[in-house]
């Protein structure tokens, strides 16, 4: 893997527009925030995508990275977490060049010297159904993202910490464990649809719309 350290927000923000990255991959995968239609047009630089930076979800999960990258290493100490802020990777192999991700942290696991990806999401549950989501698995968009960083990354493994909050203001706080080997009939998938979208960028073919009636 290669790994470009940016200056600051603007430039790492730059960085990312020839590639696809992970949340991007969710999208192309039809389990991310856009749909693959949007997330074409902003390739192919016909609309600009939206500053969510100002927005409150958003702006928790950003205040809150560095506490849970600090709670992750007292509650994991099997790890060493190594983070550097405005970071890129992508891959050696050409076949991967369209994907570039940005984990939250990289994992060293102290005992074997293996290296993996560190996660964190904050989410609100309201419902049964949202706490559902996280029964003993995570939600698909974040499985996606997890995958596609092990893939760039080529690390062995992927922890996913998870912060669920409810109404009254009480938290949860999880840790979604995954070995790569578990999840490569996934992380195939991923390279052959992401292959097939950044064609269609590259080549301004408008991808399959799925339509509802």
């Amino acid at each position: 893997m290669s790994r470009i350290v940016y200056n600051n927000r603007a430039e790492w923000l730059e960085g990312r527009k020839g590639t696809l990255g992970a949340s991007d991959v969710a999208s192309v995968m039809g389990c991310g925030f856009k749909t693959p239609l949007e997330l074409w047009k902003e390739k192919c630089g016909m609309v600009t995508p939206k500053d969510l930076s100002d927005n409150e979800r958003v702006q928790f999960g950003n205040d809150a990275e560095f506490a849970m990258r600090e709670l992750h290493k007292v509650m994991n100490p099997q790890y060493e977490l190594q983070f550097t802020p405005y970071e890129i990777y992508t891959s050696d192999d050409e076949s991967l060049s369209h994907l570039s991700c940005t984990p939250d942290g990289i994992l060293v696991e102290k005992e074997t010297g293996r290296r993996g990806v560190y996660e964190c999401k904050t989410t609100t549950c309201i419902s049964k159904a949202d706490y559902e989501a996280w029964n003993g698995k995570i939600p698909q968009g974040y499985f996606c993202q997890l995958c596609t960083q092990m893939l760039v990354t080529g690390g062995q493994y992927g922890n996913l910490f998870a912060l669920l909050r409810n109404n009254e203001g009480d938290a949860t706080i999880r840790t979604y464990h995954f070995e790569r080997e578990e999840c490569e009939w996934y992380i195939e998938e991923i390279i052959e649809k992401t292959r097939t979208f950044w064609e269609k960028v590259q080549t301004k073919q408008i991808p399959s719309v799925k339509l509802s009636l």
